[in-house]
């Protein structure tokens, strides 16, 4: 792994730039130069300032740095991720377990937020395997081990401005919620989210939250509350004329049909089905149709979570 100076020099060779045109009254041409070539260090200031000089986010310094795309505490959390995916027996849940006690131990030696409510929802994701596997109704060990995210829930009703954290928790967490409550957050989250809606990439993390949230009321049949969610979020789509959001809104008023027992139901979700044939969206009309397939037959199995750390 290279040193972040010795990342920095990289990345101004490879751009033409010489040294002395980053020189500014907080960077001069010593400083540079030493933190380069691993002898000093910077502020996280003027390295923030460093980077925007460069036009280079910190994701893409992050990956050029290490090789990486996760951080260490992501790729820890990742190796738990992808170990949560596969378990379907019983005997499977011991090995969960110790890597839970791992993840468990990293984070009492490294605090993160994030890794405080991930482990939160590790915890609840495990205890209801346990019991579904024993036996139990699904949304029985939902709603029996929803408290294990108390504190998570908590967190967000008590934070004031919502960012994209903020967002990705929300829909995390969102199957713990009772549909007022939920219905109570999605509304918060409009609301304190509106401060970095405009920056990019915030949106679309917005329009993601609706279809996690959507799908919980649709996962325990709260129609009611669906048919709000899919009216709050055509309203959105509509006052920012989203063409791409658009094209999936037909799928969903479709399964709010079908809860509702509509005839109609089959021929809304083939409109979005038509839309992605003819835009040769491949990928998508197959995620959709199985989709489709999965709600007409009543086999859906939990929400929609468009998360890069939880799915991918």
């Amino acid at each position: 792994m290279k040193s972040y100076g010795a990342t920095i020099k990289a990345i101004r060779k490879s751009k033409g730039l010489l040294l002395k045109e980053l020189v500014d009254e907080q960077l001069s041409l010593s400083l540079l130069s030493q933190f380069e070539n691993e002898k000093t260090t910077i502020s996280c200031e003027r390295f923030h300032l460093l980077l925007d000089k460069l036009e280079v986010r910190f994701d893409e310094f992050q990956l050029l740095q290490t090789g990486q795309t996760h951080s260490i505490k992501q790729a820890e959390i990742r190796s738990y991720v992808v170990a949560m995916g596969p378990v379907s027996r019983l005997e499977e849940l011991e090995a969960l377990e110790a890597k839970y006690q791992k993840l468990l131990l990293y984070h009492q030696q490294h605090y993160s937020l994030e890794l405080d409510h991930l482990l939160q929802l590790f915890r609840f994701d495990f205890l209801m395997k346990q019991d579904i596997l024993s036996g139990l109704p699904t949304l029985a060990a939902y709603e029996k081990y929803s408290d294990c995210l108390f504190g998570a829930r908590q967190y967000l009703l008590n934070t004031d401005t919502w960012g994209v954290y903020e967002l990705r928790l929300f829909a995390r967490v969102s199957v713990s919620m009772e549909a007022p409550l939920l219905w109570r957050c999605l509304q918060l989250a409009m609301k304190k989210s509106d401060q970095f809606s405009k920056l990019s990439g915030n949106q679309d993390i917005l329009y993601e939250t609706f279809a996690t949230v959507f799908s919980v009321f649709c996962f325990f049949k709260k129609t009611d509350y669906a048919e709000k969610t899919l009216r709050l979020w055509r309203k959105r789509v509509s006052r920012e004329e989203h063409i791409q959001e658009a094209v999936f809104l037909p799928f969903y008023e479709g399964w709010v049909a079908w809860l509702k027992k509509e005839d109609r139901a089959e021929a809304c979700m083939d409109q979005t089905l038509n839309f992605l044939e003819m835009l040769g969206l491949t990928g998508k009309l197959a995620e959709y149709q199985e989709l489709k397939q999965l709600v007409l037959n009543d086999n859906f199995p939990g929400i929609l979570l468009n998360d890069p750390l939880l799915s991918e």
